[in-house]
């Protein structure tokens, strides 16, 4: 099964990943202190100065880099029963860090969440590294975030209402979750990987526009910025791991 592929090859490269990633510690802390250092300056501010794009940009790059932290952590997980475990604290994590509102309290819980997330596809990232090498890595994380620019630019600039999308990415959705739910027990193609990924592709491209449009008709609150912050993030992951089993599909010979 391909999934059992993906938490077995987490092992194989643990130490080749820990010697990488400490030979960047400095940088990694360093980024992480600028980001904090923003949020602080954001909270400093009196809400109605800062934008609610700023706020939610602030706190999403501090998602993504815990989640990226959280990937590490998670990379040699090879524990059915902890991937579950792991999935249940996310869905629970997500109503947790919503009813926490849009203080200190919050953003704590967001970065926690997103850590944990960030541990659930670690096992597929030491995969994707084993087989195409960290290149391929960042070649999805470039990709993710420009494709997120773009669409941000476009559902908040080009005066569309995106609102209608939402019924039909759901249903398109629910179909990722169903196929992948099959892909973990059935070993699929190359091409049906392929047009799998793609479709992924275009439905998560789909909801950034969505949520993106939402987040320019929301209230200028840190609690919505909370909340939007973790929808996106969310996206932003499903769109990553997508466009990463795409190059993986693509380069498979």
């Amino acid at each position: 099964m391909q999934a059992e592929r993906y938490v077995r090859s987490g092992s194989y490269i643990g130490e080749q990943l820990k010697t990488d990633l400490n030979s960047i510690k400095g940088l990694v802390i360093a980024v992480f202190a600028g980001l904090l250092l923003m949020f602080l300056g954001f909270r400093a501010l009196p809400v109605e100065s800062t934008p609610l794009l700023a706020k939610v940009m602030c706190l999403l790059s501090l998602s993504i880099a815990a989640g990226g932290v959280g990937a590490y952590l998670g990379r040699n997980i090879q524990s059915l029963i902890a991937a579950i475990g792991l999935f249940i604290l996310a869905i629970v994590g997500m109503f947790v860090v919503r009813a926490a509102g849009g203080g200190y309290l919050a953003v704590g819980l967001l970065m926690g969440w997103s850590t944990i997330f960030g541990m659930m596809i670690g096992p597929f990232l030491s995969y994707a590294i084993s087989e195409e090498g960290p290149g391929i890595v960042i070649q999805s994380l470039t990709g993710t975030t420009a494709v997120m620019m773009i669409t941000g630019i476009v559902a908040m600039t080009s005066g569309i209402n995106f609102s209608a999308l939402g019924p039909i990415l759901l249903i398109g959705v629910l179909g990722l979750v169903v196929v992948g739910l099959v892909g973990m027990f059935v070993r699929f193609s190359r091409t049906v990987n392929i047009v799998y990924s793609i479709f992924g592709i275009v439905i998560f491209s789909g909801l950034f526009l969505f949520k993106f449009f939402r987040l320019s008709q929301s209230e200028n609150t840190w609690e919505a910025a909370v909340a939007h912050a973790m929808s996106i993030y969310v996206t932003f992951v499903n769109f990553f791991i997508s466009l990463l089993q795409l190059l993986l599909a693509v380069k498979k010979r």
